[in-house]
């Protein structure tokens, strides 16, 4: 079994933004790196965003 077919909720893009969103934050959080959650959505949406333009996105259009 693939990993996207056991994790199909990943290939919704709201859902994956939200995940790295929160990965990419507690993590940081963890290593008491102080970065607003506002910037890391920001960083995150420009970084889907480039990648869906570039043809290299895999999420579906939800």
């Amino acid at each position: 079994m693939k990993f996207y077919e056991k994790y199909p909720q990943l290939k919704q893009k709201n859902f994956l933004s939200k995940v790295l969103v929160d990965t990419v934050f507690s993590t940081m959080h963890l290593e008491n790196q102080e970065v607003s959650k506002i910037k890391i959505i920001k960083i995150v949406d420009v970084i889907l965003k480039e990648k869906e333009m570039e043809g290299k996105a895999f999420f579906t259009k939800k």
